[in-house]
């Protein structure tokens, strides 16, 4: 399915119905759901799986200002078109911020969350200027600072046809959406949610990310009733892509484990 400013992909299981339910992956901005792939492959099949492009990715509703609500109701969104009921959301950075949210304004239809290398608020003057630049001399400029932060500089070694991706995917994000992201990120916070969130959190951090440290994410653990937290070594923020294996895991564990 697509359309609205969004692409959506789906992997079923083999066989008929799946047996332990829907994870929902939610990417980071500048990213689409590709981000994914190596994660995907690695989850196991009795788990359905939804990802989708957000409205920063270009499209008629990435063409005006949107806010984190309207991020989660593309979620429900996309969720209704599969006639998913309840899910198991799982979302890196802004998709974090977007599973987080979505958790704790509807908890009838969330099983569990997992969030990523995110923080409940996002800097405010960091997120002003990155939209004041990139409104005035668009994304090309911001790629290489991003991707240095999105990768450590042994994986960029190690990996080079995989960070060459998502330099690509980054680049071709469109600048009008990136931008009203960049709003919305200098605007969002979730803290007050925190508390409301009652299904089970499991918060993940990239040990070297310096985009948004640990402390952000401990400040989130600290504020949800049911939540751990797992530190990943050597990982900086795009920890799905820099650590599939490990993503697949404490994702598919902690949702079986609350299925």
């Amino acid at each position: 399915m697509s359309g609205g400013g969004f692409n959506v992909s789906v992997e079923r299981k083999r066989g008929s119905q799946p047996a332990l339910g829907t994870i929902v992956l939610v990417n980071s901005l500048a990213t689409s759901g590709r981000m994914w792939d190596g994660v995907v492959a690695r989850l196991p099949e009795d788990f359905d799986v939804v990802r989708f492009d957000q409205r920063d990715r270009g499209g008629p509703r990435g063409h005006s200002p949107f806010s984190l609500d309207d991020l989660v109701s593309d979620l429900f969104e996309v969720l209704d078109a599969e006639d998913v009921d309840k899910a198991h959301l799982a979302g890196v950075s802004l998709g974090g911020l977007v599973a987080l949210r979505a958790a704790a304004l509807m908890p009838e239809r969330t099983q569990s969350a997992v969030a990523m290398c995110c923080a409940a608020r996002f800097s405010t003057k960091v997120w002003v200027e990155r939209g004041q630049q990139v409104r005035a001399e668009g994304i090309a400029p911001l790629v290489p600072q991003v991707i240095n932060r999105w990768f450590t500089p042994e994986f960029q070694q190690r990996e080079p046809s995989i960070v060459d991706q998502h330099r690509q995917m980054l680049a071709s994000t469109d600048p009008v959406g990136y931008a009203f992201a960049c709003d919305l990120l200098a605007e969002s916070d979730v803290r007050d949610d925190l508390p409301m969130i009652k299904a089970p959190v499991l918060v993940i951090s990239g040990e070297a990310d310096s985009a948004n440290p640990i402390d952000d994410q401990k400040l989130i653990v600290r504020g949800i009733p049911i939540a751990r937290h797992e530190v990943l070594k050597n990982t900086a923020h795009l920890a799905p892509v820099a650590e599939p294996d490990l993503v697949a895991s404490l994702v598919s564990d902690h949702a079986r484990s609350n299925s």
